[in-house]
């Protein structure tokens, strides 16, 4: 079993992050999806596992990418902030690259509002955001991705 933390837009406020890894255990990669400013070694400090962190529209000075794949099981993920293909609108940019990119899941951040959904046969997550939550509860999440030996995927939005 492989065990995927999905964060996004925690805009340099890592608490909650580390709330997550209080009581999430056996992570095998984390997948950051921007707005991290700066706090990619925090991040590696507080998961002691794989990171993957893409750039967000508000990490202005990084080396992070806009986009990168991440290949887990029978799975390629595409991850990315999603500012560059139009998020706050539509998914349609977002799933079309991702599919062209050979992805069955495409991950995005950037409107701080969690969604898990199949759209046009992709798997389509947002985790929402650990620290500026903008759903109608507020409340910070994050997300949990489990793939198991026969490739069977789980993907679910967690609260902090």
């Amino acid at each position: 079993m492989k065990k995927i933390i999905i964060i996004s837009d925690s805009h340099g406020y890592m608490d909650n992050v580390r709330k997550i890894f209080q009581k999430e255990t056996n992570v095998d990669i984390v997948i950051h999806l921007g707005d991290i400013l700066g706090q990619n070694e925090v991040l590696k400090d507080i998961c002691k596992c794989k990171t993957v962190v893409v750039k967000g529209n508000c990490d202005i000075v990084t080396e992070n990418k806009a986009f990168e794949i991440v290949e887990v099981g029978n799975n390629k993920i595409f991850a990315t902030h999603g500012h560059d293909y139009g998020v706050d609108y539509n998914i349609d940019t977002l799933c079309s690259v991702a599919e062209s990119n050979g992805c069955n899941i495409a991950m995005y951040g950037h409107t701080h509002v969690p969604d898990n959904s199949i759209y046009k046969g992709m798997y389509v997550v947002n985790p929402g955001s650990v620290s500026r939550p903008r759903q109608l509860n507020r409340k910070p999440t994050y997300g949990v991705m489990k793939v198991d030996a026969e490739g069977r995927t789980d993907i679910r939005i967690q609260y902090v």
